[in-house]
């Protein structure tokens, strides 16, 4: 199995210089593009709305009104006239796994495309057909059963009818689904012993596998399919970077112009790094450095980290270290870690009345981790979705913020799902930021059967600390490729889930507050804000052309909004043909 150390594995922790595309040298006062007679909205500090930019290499050069903006053309300039439409900062997802979703959803079966198992079905059988018997097939995750018509999942015996040769692992949000030949594979049987805080399914009558395999017994089929907990590591280095190479141009195409990479292994650094240096890139990365605290001490963690001589941040605008994780106090849907019991029980609970949640780590051990990270220099990124886990959470940052005060190092509460009001002045008391996602737009019937539908209204409570002055980024944390941020951004301002209806509209924010949580929210997480996450002069050129107001439409047209040119560093690297707007060939990659 690959190494997960850096300076044992041969990964370049020194960023060599980027091959740049040449460009016509302009005078040093002249723009290569001036975009006018558009509604330009900056989100800057007053959040002007202003009708014309211009671009000079991967900057901003200025951005106003068109009369001065205009002073700034020269011979060579092309001219964009935006005919009216509306223009945002680049839109950046706070949390995804970019880099293993893209080849699970390149090169495996792709759940969130089916809406009924009959489909799913059909999907699967096309795979095997494609990559022929024998081989391994994944599916990415980003669907749950309450999505199909059906209501469940595919059983044991029709996945053995569509793939009888093929190991299969699906990826649902309530647990592995596998066929007979992964199950032989993994050597899982009736008489398997099942890990505490884990299901193996049985049939109540027979006693025979069904095939789910839930909790923390899913790293028994990671574990042999050579895959820890869905990584990147079951793909070769070719595959990611092909995967890559197609999945930035379709974030780039619903006007994603960055991602913070929780996890990051290896090889997926190797590869980044690759297309960094080839200048092949259109999305702006921050990775945070994967470990998995849980199998070594946090002594030889400490050691790795120090081996490494850099701290974060560390790295260019395009591809940057960022802290060291995610690392997981609880589990997710199925597991977070709560202070009231569950409404219904997973199949990770096992039957279990008093089910709480997953506690993968104590309080002690937690805290011994966050230490040895604090002392190497780097922030942690910390999975803690149920109020007990953001308590635990935040007692470990307490503990560092006593000795040695966080109000600057920008630690980050990730996720939160369950948030509540007792931990926002402790979150101010240190100035952390808190990562958020829209889990509930595509997941509200999962959520609310293990929590109830009273509990769940109350998820991601956005508007409530913003207001208290937390600071809040928004992203998806979503296997579906692309994540569409207009989701996101329609479920943050409106709290409308995807066909069940409002959830919460209290915890509803304003277009403002949605906007700054996908661009200068996000900026400043990576330490960037001085160069992106808004449309100011100085700035890099990232920017998205809508295909409406964002502003203005209706709020069930926010969803429905497209990026009809998105633009990174000054490179157009994605524009719809047709609508009225003519981009520079020169300026296109």
């Amino acid at each position: 199995m690959t190494s997960n150390h850096p300076s044992s594995s041969g990964i370049s922790l020194g960023l060599s210089a980027r091959r740049d595309k040449a460009r016509t040298p302009q005078p040093s006062d002249h723009a290569d593009m001036i975009l006018f007679n558009g509604k330009i909205v900056t989100g800057d500090a007053a959040f002007r709305i202003v009708d014309a930019m211009a671009v000079r290499g991967e900057h901003l050069l200025a951005v106003g009104a068109r009369d001065e903006v205009m002073a700034y053309r020269g011979a060579g300039t092309a001219l964009v006239d935006l005919h009216g439409a509306t223009v945002i900062p680049g839109l950046i997802d706070s949390h995804h796994h970019f880099t293993n979703r893209a080849a699970r959803a390149f090169f495996g079966v792709r759940l969130d495309y089916y809406t009924s198992v009959r489909d799913l079905l059909a999907g699967i059988a096309e795979k095997v057909r494609d990559v022929g018997p024998g081989r391994l097939i994944l599916s990415n995750a980003g669907n749950a059963v309450e999505l199909l018509d059906e209501l469940r999942a595919p059983t044991l015996e029709e996945l053995d009818a569509v793939a009888p040769a093929n190991p299969l692992i699906l990826t649902l949000e309530d647990g592995l689904r596998v066929n007979s030949r992964m199950l032989e594979r993994c050597g899982l049987t009736p008489e398997t012993r099942v890990p505490d805080g884990g299901n193996i399914g049985r049939d109540p009558i027979t006693g025979r596998l069904t095939g789910l395999v839930a909790g923390t017994a899913a790293q028994l089929v990671w574990q042999r399919a050579g895959d820890d907990g869905g990584s990147a590591r079951v793909y070769s280095s070719r595959q990611l970077r092909e995967a890559l190479l197609w999945a930035q141009r379709q974030a780039n195409a619903v006007g994603l112009t960055g991602i913070r990479h929780p996890a990051s292994e290896v090889q997926e650094m190797r590869v980044l790094q690759s297309l960094w240096e080839t200048g092949e890139l259109t999305l702006r990365f921050a990775m945070d450095v994967g470990f998995e605290p849980h199998h070594q001490s946090p002594e030889a963690l400490e050691a790795s980290l120090q081996q490494w001589g850099v701290t974060q941040p560390f790295g260019d605008h395009w591809l940057r270290f960022n802290g060291v994780g995610e690392l997981g106090i609880d589990q997710s849907t199925d597991g977070m870690l709560l202070s009231w019991p569950y409404a219904s029980l997973p199949p990770a609970a096992k039957g279990d009345a008093s089910y709480r949640g997953i506690m993968r780590v104590t309080q002690a051990e937690l805290d011994r981790i966050i230490a040895a990270v604090h002392r190497s220099g780097w922030r942690p990124l910390v999975h803690a979705g149920g109020d007990v886990a953001v308590d635990m959470l935040l007692n470990s940052y307490e503990a560092i913020h006593r000795q040695d005060p966080l109000t600057h190092k920008r630690w980050v509460v990730d996720h939160a799902h369950f948030g509540q009001p007792r931990h926002i002045e402790r979150i101010k008391s240190m100035n952390l930021l808190v990562y958020m996602q829209y889990h509930l737009y595509m997941y509200y019937p999962i959520f609310a059967g293990y929590h109830g539908a009273e509990a769940v209204s109350h998820l991601f409570p956005a508007r409530q600390w913003l207001d208290a002055g937390v600071h809040v980024a928004a992203g998806s944390d979503y296997s579906k490729m692309p994540p569409n941020p207009f989701e996101g951004l329609y479920f943050f301002i409106t709290r409308d889930t995807k066909k069940w209806g409002i959830k919460g509209p209290e915890h509803g924010v304003t277009r403002e507050q949605a906007l700054r949580m996908y661009t200068w929210n996000c900026a400043y997480g990576s330490f960037e804000e001085h160069l992106k996450g808004s449309l100011e002069a100085g700035k890099l050129a990232d920017f998205v052309v809508l295909s409406d107001d964002y502003l203005t439409v209706p709020d069930r047209a926010i969803r429905d909004l497209k990026s009809l040119a998105t633009v990174v560093g000054g490179d157009i690297v994605h524009a719809v043909e047709g609508k009225d707007l003519t981009w520079p060939d020169h300026l296109r990659r």
